[in-house]
């Protein structure tokens, strides 16, 4: 955690994710929970009539309660089915806002800053620009197409085991903080002050590596559109993970304000408005040796291509490519070995 430490606090703001409103199919599934904040000691997942499989785990058993003033779990109506309201993207009343909780920006701490530059430039035909660190540690914000995809910053204790590190957009990063001690997660930095607010990095339950920043999206940086091709965190449960992180980054709130989850193909998926902008997944993280984190999938023209150059530039080939058309996707390690996939586009 110490590489996390040191990054969070030379880092200036990474671009902030671009939140788009619009009504969104019905959602298959909704947070639940009956009674008051206290009386509410399971929360679960379930679909139209019915109840899909409850979360395992002391998070499960015993949820830490939703603070007096904060948005609490989707309340269901007495069918089981959710209770009616605007669907996802369309707060109350109309209008357009921004989804809490959703994924707002990559960062990854490097040992050699000018050798990943050069890495990710030859392999994902990325640019990059200096930014200003703290303490004369040098970073850069790395672009595709003059679109933004990722902050790079040097570490002396960067390493693999931390891997590409998401951050996620709160509207009050010290209250996040405080729910993430409640469920009795890691906060190894922060929360502290940055050039656009608030910030913090913690650990989740299972060791996985995430931050929080001040909510303020930047509408070139999304998840799903652009070079960033999807977000993913895979976990021994993903009903505990589900509760963990919707309860402290807000997931499943007010329809138009937060994200929202739903329970699709043995996954659950966060959606922002339309858009799929995570999912949780069981199992190990591909190339993690066993750990659980968060895993980053990028766009490009040609997998095959990439991986060929990756292995060129001192990388390694961790899954050989696989799948066809849209589908086919590798994963490949940078040469400090730093794990994430390519998909095609």
């Amino acid at each position: 955690m110490t590489s996390s430490r040191r990054q969070a606090e030379e880092e200036r703001p990474v671009p902030r994710e671009g939140l788009r409103s619009g009504q969104a199919p019905g959602p298959r599934s909704a947070w639940t929970g009956g009674g008051t904040p206290r009386e509410n000691r399971k929360l679960r997942l379930v679909r139209p009539g019915g109840q899909w499989p409850a979360a395992s785990g002391p998070e499960a058993r015993s949820p830490a309660p939703v603070p007096p003033g904060e948005q609490g779990p989707r309340p269901t109506a007495p069918s089981g089915r959710p209770s009616a309201r605007p669907g996802p993207g369309v707060p109350p009343g109309g209008g357009s806002r921004e989804g809490l909780g959703a994924p707002c920006g990559l960062s990854l701490a490097v040992r050699d800053l000018r050798a990943a530059e050069e890495f990710y430039g030859r392999v994902l035909g990325w640019c990059h620009v200096p930014l200003i660190g703290t303490q004369g540690r040098a970073r850069s914000l790395m672009l595709k197409a003059g679109a933004p995809v990722a902050t790079l910053g040097q570490s002396d204790c960067a390493g693999p085991d931390l891997g590409w590190m998401p951050y996620f957009a709160v509207d009050d990063v010290d209250r996040a903080v405080g729910r993430l001690s409640e469920r009795g997660a890691t906060v190894a930095v922060g929360p502290l002050t940055t050039g656009s607010g608030r910030a913090a990095v913690a650990a989740g339950p299972e060791g996985a590596v995430f931050g929080l920043r001040h909510h303020a999206p930047d509408e070139q940086w999304r998840v799903g559109e652009g070079p960033v091709a999807r977000l993913e965190l895979y976990t021994r449960d993903i009903f505990a993970a589900a509760l963990f992180y919707g309860g402290v980054l807000g997931w499943a709130g007010e329809p138009g304000e937060s994200c929202s989850v739903e329970y699709v193909d043995d996954r659950i998926v966060v959606r922002d408005g339309p858009r799929a902008v995570a999912a949780l997944v069981d199992g190990a993280a591909p190339g993690a040796g066993g750990r659980h984190r968060w895993h980053t999938s990028f766009r490009v023209a040609d997998v095959d291509a990439t991986a060929t150059a990756a292995v060129r530039w001192g990388g390694g080939l961790v899954s050989a490519p696989r799948g066809l058309g849209s589908r086919r996707e590798a994963v490949l390690a940078d040469p400090e070995g730093t794990v994430f996939a390519v998909t095609a586009s």
